[in-house]
């Protein structure tokens, strides 16, 4: 349902493409009725109308930031031709009303809106009309429902065949704070998002006051698309498993690793150029948020346009400038900046969220980094609680930062060095502590198995419960942990190995990629060589299952002389592992093998 202009009521015919059929009464019980309306996602009302270049008045003299407002298209279509900074908004809670009762009501309020928009009235009655009905229908929305939500749908297609991509964002409104945001995008055929309800009541009390926003990202100026449907659902039950798309956003959330900070009126409130480092102040919530989720192990770095002097001086003046790690202040594009982030760090972009109050920054940054995640600075105060960031709190986890901090140090040791990668190490004095897994290691050992991507043989991901099981004993299996220090700090324990020592193979590994291609791998590779030999096998299988994340743990199995079979790899043991030796192993068996 559109917001009701006075003195406007724009229409125009538009041709369907082919696509999935559009939800109907066959499909849903019933949907929603939220009134959407044109805004701009840089307004500052009442100020900008005097002082924004941009402001241009429509009849009611609220800002036009679509062309020809929310062009009515058919039957529950809408044709919207983006200006620069347009978003699409509504407004909850937003109960369910029966489909054909719900179908009524849009009628109804076609017919009266077109009416209020011919009608001659003066301009002054003909306002007072148009915002007394979009308050009545506001009001009408927050009646009770006797249906549950089942989820949330947008449909529509791109008019010129160009890929659109858009955010749907939910905020809560008031005191209670809460965001739930997940990009979509519309092409030349008509397209469908379906999240289910529960993700978005997760971050969001959807019996509370919040706002719904959609909005292109990037540039909106020439964006010309036609949305469908665009409302919570409850749907027939027989509908959902076969005729409907699957929601992109129906997976768990991926977990995040880092989180880069912009600084000006994100991390602090004013500005680093104008109010100088002893003028600009910390969020409270921006700074309890960087406790906590420094608690969690949730990396954290900054991606500011400023002068980086000034930038780190004001970071230390307010201690926060331990929390951060290769901080990129400078004044070039930030999504270059999160880029060489990310190549410091050596993790990969789908694990960074980047959160900036600027649109046109976290658009900048999605579309040269199309990888990262994107929040506005309104989601500060939730980070603690985002599902992006819901790490388990453990020993391991909280000294995280420290460990990163730690492998600076390495970095610069090793330039001292003169570029001797392998007398590097060995000078460095490491030390791999194997251990037999025990109940103290299973919080970290399932955070290690949620976190491990790339050098994860199987793709495991074991719930706690699993991980609690292992612990049990049983005569044929050797699981173990993998703890690693050397002279310049302690790693923690980084990696988990299930070895099946009556069928002579590797049943499980992953192992963290912080110790990576430092001869760690091929120490304990040697020692569970030695066990397997141990137990009379003269040959090491590994079970290994691909996915699209781990490409490295292939690198590695050929490094270490592994060959690939139909079963997975294998290995002959007579054969050493090299430059096995360069790691001291801690209480290990023979390293002969």
């Amino acid at each position: 349902m559109k917001e009701t202009v006075a003195n406007e009521y724009n229409s125009v015919e538009v041709e369907v493409p082919p696509g999935i059929e559009r939800l109907d009464g066959h499909v849903l019980r019933a949907r929603s009725q939220i009134v959407w309306g044109e805004h701009c996602s840089e307004c500052a009302y009442p100020v900008c109308y005097a002082s924004c270049a941009f402001y241009d008045p429509r009849p009611d003299l609220h800002c036009r930031r679509f062309i020809a407002g929310i062009e009515v298209a058919g039957e529950g279509l809408s044709r919207i031709r983006f200006r620069k900074w347009g978003k699409l908004e509504g407004h909850g809670p937003a109960p369910l009303h029966a489909y054909a009762e719900a179908s009524r009501r849009e009628r109804r309020d076609a017919s009266v809106s077109r009416a209020l928009a011919q009608a001659p009235l003066p301009f002054a009655i003909s306002r007072n009309a148009a915002w007394r009905w979009n308050a009545r229908k506001s009001r009408g929305d927050a009646s009770h429902s006797a249906f549950a939500l089942d989820a949330f749908v947008v449909e529509g297609w791109s008019r010129d065949g160009c890929e659109r991509g858009f955010t749907l964002t939910f905020l809560q409104d008031g005191p209670e704070q809460g965001t739930f945001q997940t990009h979509f995008s519309l092409g030349a055929e008509v397209r469908r998002l379906i999240v289910p309800v529960v993700e978005i009541a997760a971050a969001i009390h959807l019996d509370h006051s919040y706002l719904i926003q959609i909005e292109p990202v990037g540039e909106a100026e020439g964006v010309d698309v036609v949305f469908g449907l665009t409302d919570f659902v409850a749907f027939a039950e027989t509908a959902l498993p076969t005729t409907l798309e699957p929601s992109a956003s129906s997976a768990p959330p991926v977990l995040a690793k880092v989180l880069v900070w912009d600084l000006d009126e994100t991390l602090w409130t004013g500005t680093l150029a104008e109010d100088g480092p002893s003028g600009v102040t910390p969020r409270p919530e921006a700074v309890a948020a960087i406790r906590a989720l420094d608690a969690r192990g949730v990396l954290q770095s900054i991606a500011s346009k400023n002068d980086p002097i000034e930038g780190l001086e004001a970071l230390r003046r307010h201690g926060l400038a331990e929390y951060f790690l290769h901080p990129e202040i400078n004044w070039g594009p930030k999504s270059q900046s999160v880029g060489r982030i990310a190549r410091k760090l050596d993790l990969g972009l789908d694990s960074f969220v980047f959160i900036d109050d600027q649109p046109f920054e976290r658009a900048e940054v999605q579309a040269g980094q199309p990888k990262v995640r994107t929040l506005s600075h309104l989601a500060v105060g939730e980070l603690g609680a985002h599902p992006w960031f819901d790490h388990p709190i453990t020993p391991e986890a909280a000294k995280r930062r420290s460990l990163y901090q730690a492998e600076a140090e390495r970095t610069v040791a090793l330039d001292v060095q003169g570029g001797d990668y392998l007398g590097f190490l060995r000078a460095s004095d490491l030390v791999l502590d194997v251990r037999v897994l025990n109940r103290s290691d299973v919080a970290r050992t399932h955070e290690l198995s949620q976190r491990t991507n790339q050098l994860n043989f199987t793709g495991a991901k074991f719930g706690l419960d699993q991980v609690e099981r292992m612990v049990e004993p049983d005569a044929g299996r050797a699981r173990l942990t993998l703890r690693c220090a050397d002279r310049y700090g302690d790693y923690g324990l980084i990696g988990f190995a299930d070895l099946d020592l009556e069928a002579g193979e590797l049943a499980e590994f992953f192992m963290s990629c912080r110790v990576q291609r430092k001869r760690v791998e091929h120490a304990v590779f040697a020692h569970l060589a030695a066990r397997l030999m141990a137990a009379g096998h003269t040959g090491f299988g590994v079970r290994f299952h691909a996915t699209e994340r781990n490409g490295a743990s292939v690198r590695l199995l050929e490094e270490l002389g592994f060959a690939s079979m139909e079963q997975g790899w294998t290995r002959a043991l007579g054969k050493p592992f090299e430059d096995s030796d360069v790691v001291r192993i801690a209480s290990a068996p023979s390293r002969a093998a």
